[in-house]
């Protein structure tokens, strides 16, 4: 029972340790950087998952990488406005400017990669 309660805990804690965007701040948290934003739902496995991957990423990934989250269930707009309709989705950014997208699962090594030659 206490090795369930613990997978649980880190999973919540994976999901609330990015700074969430909003509507409001999405434009001014994302300029002048490079980010990487995770469109998830509480409820989505796949999502946990990938926030985990992300955790592990965080340990290795350039500094000049940012990580930020948008759930979904608050921020509709923002999910269609920028065309997220499978979770989790993964929208890569310049200066604000969306360039990529990913749908599904990544690993850190794949995030790595991804930054390395995304991000140059």
């Amino acid at each position: 029972m206490k090795r369930y309660l613990f997978i649980f805990l880190l999973s919540v804690t994976a999901l609330l340790s990015y700074e969430e965007l909003t509507i409001d701040d999405f434009d001014e948290k994302l300029k002048g950087k490079n980010a990487i934003v995770d469109f998830y739902a509480p409820w989505c496995p796949p999502c946990k998952i990938l926030a985990n991957n992300l955790e592990d990423f965080e340990i290795q990934k350039p500094e000049d990488v940012e990580i930020f989250k948008v759930n979904i269930e608050n921020e509709l707009v923002l999910a269609k406005k920028y065309g997220v309709r499978k979770l989790p989705t993964l929208i890569y950014f310049k200066d604000g400017k969306a360039f990529k997208q990913d749908v599904g699962i990544k690993t850190a090594d794949e995030l790595i990669e991804i930054s390395k030659t995304e991000f140059k």
